[in-house]
């Protein structure tokens, strides 16, 4: 039995992936010179780490093909050394195992709570 916070952190996780999703669509073009998309991804990607840090066991080992311990590496390098990014690696993250996270966390919360996933409504990033 899972955790009752884990659906909070699975609609967290697919939040931050539909947010990513949306300013790609807006603003994706402009990586290299929006400044405020290029500060915003990485809190999206360190909402991502937090959360995965706050789930369950039985959450992650459901989701074994998911590196959670390299998406938590990932959120306290950006906290913690933040100036060192690498913003290819950080965009690439975000353009490809984010919207991967997202669909599955999206899931889970369908299979394990609709209620919740009902909440969330349509997912935009089910390709």
């Amino acid at each position: 039995m899972t955790l009752v916070g884990d659906s909070l952190y699975l609609a967290d996780i697919a939040e931050a992936a539909r947010t990513f999703h949306r300013w790609l669509q807006e603003h994706g073009d402009r990586w290299d010179d929006d400044d405020i998309l290029r500060n915003a991804v990485p809190r999206q990607l360190m909402i991502v780490g937090e959360a995965a840090s706050c789930l369950s066991p039985e959450i992650r080992d459901r989701l074994s093909e998911v590196p959670w311990r390299e998406i938590r590496g990932f959120r306290n390098h950006a906290v913690h050394a933040y100036f060192s990014l690498d913003w290819s690696i950080v965009w690439e993250v975000a353009q490809v195992n984010l919207p991967d996270l997202g669909r599955r966390a999206m899931a889970l919360l369908r299979t394990d709570y609709p209620d919740i996933a009902a909440a969330l409504g349509d997912y935009p990033v089910e390709q």
